[in-house]
């Protein structure tokens, strides 16, 4: 492990409910640090078809992820709490997708060809996990399941930004999760997190901590489907 990563890693933590739940995925979010596809991004040695398959299966996840914030949104307890995510879950498609079209433009790609590619194994895995929480869990359950890829991405966009990037590209899409209007983004969502995790019965809990331990794992999952191209195997 790379000196960065264990210094972004032993960072202090943040306090409250969220910060707990931070402690318990610090190996996993030090795994995140240390891949080849991060790495790729600050080096500028990452493949092209590589970020380009990232960028195709993203624009998958993200309309599903959406739909998941909204109806988190709709469960929430207190009306200024909806009013966040359901604001989240409306200006994020379409700014990923702005995103996503312009980065495949810069790569020298058509986005057009976007619309032809097929969710992979862990794209179609990774979306029906959070969407199945959400909709078989609370408030602070389907939270805690949205939770990892809006605030795993803003950390990444920190670290990386701190080294920047030769491939403007990349650079790019480091300043987009770096920049401070997204962890305006990340810092509303996380304290709701901590307003929803105050005095959460024990079950419920539990089950929110492995929601968000899960969603760690599948972040790591999802760059490293992207590093192997993966395909279905049959």
């Amino acid at each position: 492990m790379t000196s960065a990563v264990v210094n972004a890693v032993q960072a202090p933590a943040r306090k409250g409910w969220t910060g707990q739940l931070w402690t318990e995925i610090a190996g996993t979010y030090a795994a995140i640090l240390d891949h080849p596809f991060i790495q790729g991004l600050t080096s500028g040695d990452l493949p092209r078809e590589a970020f380009f398959y990232y960028i195709s299966q993203d624009d998958h996840y993200v309309h599903e992820f959406v739909r998941a914030v909204g109806l988190v949104g709709v469960r929430a307890p207190a009306a200024d709490a909806a009013r966040v995510l359901t604001r989240h879950a409306a200006n994020g498609l379409a700014a990923e997708a702005t995103l996503h079209h312009a980065l495949v433009t810069d790569l020298g790609g058509d986005p057009a060809a976007l619309a032809g590619v097929q969710p992979g194994p862990t794209t179609q895995a990774y979306t029906s996990y959070v969407l199945a929480s959400v909709f078989r869990g609370g408030y602070a359950e389907g939270l805690a399941a949205v939770l990892p890829c809006i605030w795993i991405y803003g950390e990444v966009g920190r670290h990386l930004h701190e080294q920047g990037s030769p491939n403007p590209v990349y650079h790019r899409w480091i300043d987009t999760y770096a920049g401070p209007e997204y962890a305006g983004e990340v810092a509303e969502v996380l304290d709701l997190a901590d307003q929803a995790g105050r005095d959460l019965p024990a079950e419920q809990e539990e089950r929110a901590r492995a929601h968000f331990a899960a969603g760690a794992r599948y972040e790591w999952m999802f760059w490293d489907a992207a590093w192997r191209r993966e395909s279905w195997p049959v």
